[in-house]
């Protein structure tokens, strides 16, 4: 691009007036220059100094904010995964990662769920990510359990967690109820055994509190 600049009779200074774009991308530092130069038929006796560059830094006023959205899921626990998303408002001119650590609630890494600390990437461009968790099927009547996940940002300019950067997530027991019956259907004790036992099964094992 190339501005035209005059000098009015008896002026020692004029200006260029230079339009700065005022996006919405998150960027790093962005820099451009300025050269002087003399149009054809410009005097003999006007001539460019020494100084006739200028450097010009645009510092970037954008933000972006990561959120889980939506921040409450729902699975069962045959599902085998549940994937959680995560959104960011704008988008950025470089990638970037975020952080999800999980932590137990009545769900319980290992036995319930395979959780952990993941680094979740953002491509340069991208609004969107996820992170698949494995949920993990037992034989236990349990009932509804929960578990979270932690979104955190560091050490990255500009992007930072929002206000939903915390996850629910329940998984709903796909046992059904414990059957309990006698082991079988007749028992013969003579009359000096003294006890006799009668052996009782059930259909699952017991959760906890019996």
């Amino acid at each position: 691009m190339s501005l035209s600049v005059f000098f009015d009779e008896g002026q020692t200074t004029a200006t260029a007036d230079v339009k700065i774009e005022n996006d919405t991308i998150l960027e790093h530092l962005e820099t451009f220059t300025g050269q002087l130069s003399l149009p054809e038929g410009t005097a003999d006796f006007i001539t460019i100094g020494p100084s006739d560059k200028a450097t010009i830094d645009i510092t970037d006023n954008d933000a972006v904010e990561v959120n889980f959205d939506p921040s409450i899921y729902s699975v069962c626990e045959n599902d085998g995964s549940v994937e959680l998303i995560l959104v960011a408002n704008a988008s950025a001119f470089y990638g970037y990662s975020v952080t999800v650590e999980t932590f137990d609630g009545t769900a319980s890494d290992g036995s319930d769920y395979t959780g952990g600390s993941f680094e979740i990437d953002f491509p340069a461009g991208s609004t969107t990510a996820s992170l698949t968790v494995p949920i993990l099927d037992d034989i236990l009547l349990e009932g509804i359990e929960w578990f979270g996940g932690l979104l955190t940002v560091s050490d990255v300019d500009g992007v930072m967690a929002g206000p939903d950067n915390m996850a629910n997530v329940t998984i709903t027991d796909n046992e059904g109820d414990i059957i309990v019956e006698f082991e079988k259907s007749a028992y013969s004790f003579n009359e000096d055994v003294g006890d006799g036992i009668l052996t009782l099964v059930a259909s699952a094992p017991a959760p906890a509190g019996g």
